[in-house]
């Protein structure tokens, strides 16, 4: 894996030299950097770094979001009923199912009533086959794990080596582990009085998969965590990385499980969904980020909804593959299952 990884990287440098120029192979020989400079364990056999990489607080985005939504709908001298701007979030109310009427008009049922849309966007990612069957196949459920690990002394302010505003990491190939299947980990910032209480810095790791029932494909119920998952998450850092803790398993403050939508081909599904899926014109879907919401959703949500707006897109706006259309379906269905996807070892999509 870290040899095709490699050869990757070699693609890249003739493909988009610009992006390949932050990018830094290392393997145990390498000084600038080094396996201590990443604090890289004894399991590790080489690494490849990026330079100008990011992480954010995924809650704080989506409730900034929500506040200005909020804000721009409603204030005490323009309330919202007279608003130019209506904003209206129903929170625990899931939809049972669509209708279309005769006049083009969406119907919306929900467990709390029933709405009217000239245009509707399903952005239901793992639960999209539920409100549109055909896609059942192609959209799929898969639980993922994460954990919110005390750090150990090594990892805290004073003991040498903080991996905040540093690095974040992605692991793969663990334990003969194949392309599908990767943890990743970054760590949250100190409080202010971490130099005297160490607050905060929690390691958040997620992954594990191959230790979940079924690998976590096909389970839509994020209520609970799977155990063996958690052993694992509490474990694993020991040998990832050089964080000087005897081997002895990190505690966790947090643990909590999140259902993801894998897609059958690899790549988001954005766009108009056509009659023969079960859509019709006025519905439209963005979802299937196979676990990579974070770096696509954004962008993807941005495309669908200019195109909603009657926008004409183009490949820098949406690339063509993620387009939804019933020759894309007919594709996707020549591909291998995604229940088989982490299975088979030769089978990269």
């Amino acid at each position: 894996m870290f040899a095709a990884a490699v050869s990757a990287v070699d693609v890249l440098r003739s493909t988009d030299p610009e992006l390949a120029d932050m990018i830094t192979i290392v393997t145990p020989q390498s000084t600038t950097p080094s396996f201590s400079d990443l604090r890289l364990g004894r399991e590790v056999i080489g690494a490849i770094t990026q330079r100008n990489s990011a992480s954010l607080w995924p809650y704080k985005l989506v409730t900034w979001i929500l506040e200005r939504l909020l804000s721009r709908s409603y204030t005490k001298t323009a309330p919202a009923s007279k608003s130019k701007f209506s904003f209206n979030l129903q929170t625990n109310t899931p939809v049972t199912r669509l209708q279309q009427l005769e006049d083009g008009t969406w119907v919306v049922h929900t467990s709390r009533g029933m709405l009217a849309a000239r245009q509707v966007l399903l952005a239901t990612n793992a639960y999209t086959s539920y409100l549109l069957p055909e896609f059942s196949d192609i959209i799929v459920p898969v639980k993922g794990e994460m954990s919110a690990l005390i750090p150990p002394k090594a990892l805290c302010p004073g003991g040498g080596g903080a991996l905040v505003g540093r690095n974040s990491y992605g692991f793969y190939g663990r334990g003969g582990g194949n392309f599908n299947q990767d943890d990743y980990l970054v760590q949250r910032p100190f409080s202010a009085a971490s130099a005297t209480d160490n607050r905060g810095g929690e390691l958040l790791f997620g992954g594990g998969r191959e230790y979940a029932t079924g690998l976590g494909v096909g389970i839509s119920d994020d209520s609970d965590i799977d155990q063996l998952v958690a052993n694992y998450l509490r474990q694993a850092l020991n040998n990832f990385l050089d964080i000087q803790n005897n081997g002895t398993d990190l505690r966790a403050s947090h643990e909590w499980s999140g259902i993801m939508g894998f897609s059958r081909d690899g790549r988001p599904w954005v766009g108009e969904v056509p009659k023969e899926l079960g859509g019709g014109k006025g519905l439209w879907m963005c979802a299937g980020f196979t676990g990579h919401g974070m770096p696509n959703a954004s962008l993807c949500a941005k495309a669908v909804v200019n195109e909603m707006m009657g926008q004409q897109l183009h490949d820098k706006d949406l690339p063509k593959e993620f387009h939804v259309s019933l020759e894309r379906i007919e594709m996707a269905r020549t591909f291998v299952e995604v229940s088989l996807a982490d299975i088979l070892e030769d089978e990269v999509q």
